[in-house]
């Protein structure tokens, strides 16, 4: 045997379309209930996360303007504090006073009168850590004093005198300050500029150095929310050097360690005043924005990681997927719930019609009440159950009556021939006997049974009937000493026509059984056949009998099987005969009225 590939075996599933009922109705309401929400909740997350992201990236842009603006007017509110102090007249002088004491003096100087003046000028500003002055051959104390104040740990703030009249920044450090209380370990950054003379604006030869506190930096928007690094901002100066960072371990590093050489380079040497980027170091993406400050050269960075800035989104999806979870058990169930409500019905009614097929008509679908279309299936089920079995039993009961009627007919068969050859001999012995009535009686009794048997056919002619009616008409005259008189009319253009057989003897032999019966009076029975207008013919028989009751007249068509009567057959058999043959609107109309007599017209169609 071939072994089936994965498509062969595959196919099998998508035949789902052909199985049960139950199975498909499962599907659809499975999908109809689950796809809206996937869908749903696909179009959630997209504009979620868009709308996210659009959101944070406006505030993250916006909130990274307003802390560079923040800090550019921190920084100008230094810059004119820095300008009091060296464009203060009084402090100049004291400068340049103790800055021409002889050589012999100690490098490290101060003055209790400079350092008061400064206080004045700072007073209101708790952001400076300390003021300091700086030359050539000296430091001077103004507020607060450096631990650290050899000449190798200040020359690098005498680069500021090659600057000219412009301030010069310096990045975040660590330095410690000793007074003759107690010393602090601080963060700061400072600004320094040279001083020049107010009368003659020429170069004093002496720098003024301001320290500002760093956390100075952080309390204008500035922080770092975890060491992950989800969302950060900092400031780093032009050569990428850290100046603030929420991670004080961080400070006076290379923004590489936290942004890797990509973003180094971006932020750096892209020439941008401000831009926005992604990147992915540490195996995280990130979403950079940086802004340039005006005040100097320093660039204010803001880092928020993807993770953090989806999160929100992510955990939407997370509960979509959990309700869409619960939605696929509750549709689950739901579906096969509902489906068995469908299939069970059907399945039930198909092992009732497989037992109906087998011959068992006495099942019955059991209906719940609910007056659903289930219902209403059942109800018409079980009426045609019934309706086959009552017609079965109907044409069981017809074929065992047709049975028994073939059997009494095959009982009372006799042969025609002998029949007629029998009263054939009854009439020559009877005239050889001069026994003339009784010739002619058997004459005619012959001529009525060989109309009356005929060749089994259902019609005779026209001719045949009225020559039947004769036949025993002339019978009856004996019986009744000829007091009844009877009249026949047959138009020539009906004679050949086709009437069933034996319908008119009946219906004579009522008029003078019960029309005369007790009569005194001479009998009169007139028989007519003619065309009727609508293209059939019409038999009439009207007699001068006593008559009847209207009602009691109807009657007689209603009344079926009357075997006491003599002949036999009553009205309504013979009118029951003519519609089976002829139809419905063809048949027996009776006239009648007490004393009166009795007409009885019988409408046939046009048979030839």
């Amino acid at each position: 045997m071939r072994k089936q590939s994965g498509w062969a075996r595959f196919l099998p599933s998508m035949n789902i379309w052909k199985s049960s009922i139950r199975y498909r109705w499962m599907l659809l309401l499975f999908l109809f209930s689950l796809t809206p929400l996937m869908v749903m909740g696909t179009i959630s997350y997209s504009l979620s996360k868009s709308t996210i992201n659009e959101k944070v990236t406006e505030y993250s842009e916006q909130l990274l303007k307003q802390t560079a603006d923040n800090i550019d007017t921190r920084l100008g509110i230094y810059k004119d504090l820095m300008m009091q102090v060296v464009n203060n007249g009084e402090i100049i002088r004291m400068l340049r006073d103790l800055d021409k004491t002889s050589v012999a003096k100690p490098y490290d100087i101060d003055s209790l009168s400079l350092t008061t003046k400064l206080s004045t000028i700072i007073a209101i500003n708790q952001d400076i850590q300390s003021i300091s002055f700086i030359s050539k051959d000296h430091y001077i104390k103004g507020i607060y004093r450096w631990k650290n104040r050899t000449p190798e740990e200040v020359s690098g703030f005498l680069a500021t005198l090659e600057d000219g009249s412009n301030f010069r920044w310096f990045p975040t450090r660590l330095n410690t300050y000793v007074d003759s209380l107690n010393t602090q370990n601080v963060h700061v950054f400072s600004l320094s500029k040279q001083i020049y003379k107010t009368s003659d604006d020429s170069p004093v030869g002496i720098i003024a150095v301001l320290d500002i506190r760093g956390e100075v930096l952080k309390e204008l928007g500035l922080s770092s929310t975890n060491n992950n690094r989800d969302i950060q901002s900092f400031v780093i100066d032009g050569q990428g050097q850290i100046v603030s960072y929420g991670d004080n371990d961080m400070i006076g590093k290379n923004v590489k360690e936290v942004l890797g050489e990509k973003g180094y380079n971006q932020i750096v040497h892209s020439g941008l005043e401000e831009f926005r980027f992604p990147i992915k170091e540490q195996g995280k993406k990130l979403i950079v924005n940086y802004k340039k400050l005006h005040t100097n050269d320093w660039i204010v960075v803001n880092v928020i990681s993807e993770s953090i800035l989806y999160q929100d989104s992510d955990r939407l999806l997370r509960t979509i997927w959990i309700i869409a979870l619960l939605c696929i058990v509750f549709s689950i169930i739901t579906a096969i719930f509902l489906a068995n409500s469908i299939s069970n019905p059907i399945l039930k009614m198909i092992r009732l019609m497989r037992q109906v097929m087998s011959g068992d008509l006495t099942v019955r679908f059991r209906v719940k009440k609910h007056s659903d279309e289930f219902d209403i299936l059942g109800n018409n089920f079980n009426y045609m159950v019934a309706r086959i079995d009552e017609l079965l039993k109907t044409v069981y009961e017809e074929q065992n009556q047709k049975r028994t009627a073939e059997l009494k007919a095959l009982q009372a068969q006799i042969n025609p021939h002998f029949l007629y050859n029998t009263l054939d001999i009854i009439k020559w012995t009877a005239l050889i006997q001069k026994a003339n009535n009784a010739a002619e009686m058997v004459s005619l009794l012959s001529r009525l049974l060989r109309i009356s048997l005929g060749k089994g056919k259902e019609t005779v002619s026209v001719e045949e009937e009225i020559e039947h009616v004769q036949c025993y008409l002339g019978i009856q005259k004996f019986r009744f000493n000829y007091k009844i008189k009877t009249e026949v009319h047959v138009e020539d253009d009906v004679r050949h026509l086709q009437t069933p057989k034996l319908i008119l003897q009946p219906i004579v032999e009522n008029a003078i059984l019960h029309a005369f019966s007790d009569s005194e009076q001479e009998g009169h029975i007139h028989i007519s056949c003619t065309r009727s207008p609508d293209g059939g013919i019409r038999f009439q028989i009207a007699d001068n009998g006593r008559g009847m009751d209207p009602a009691y007249a109807r009657s007689l068509l209603r009344d079926h099987g009357e075997e006491g009567k003599t002949g036999g057959i009553g009205l309504a058999n013979v009118d029951e005969r003519i519609k089976l043959i002829s139809g419905k609107a063809y048949g027996i109309d009776i006239a009648s009225e007490p004393e009166a007599g009795t007409t009885i017209t019988i409408k046939l169609p046009y048979l030839e």
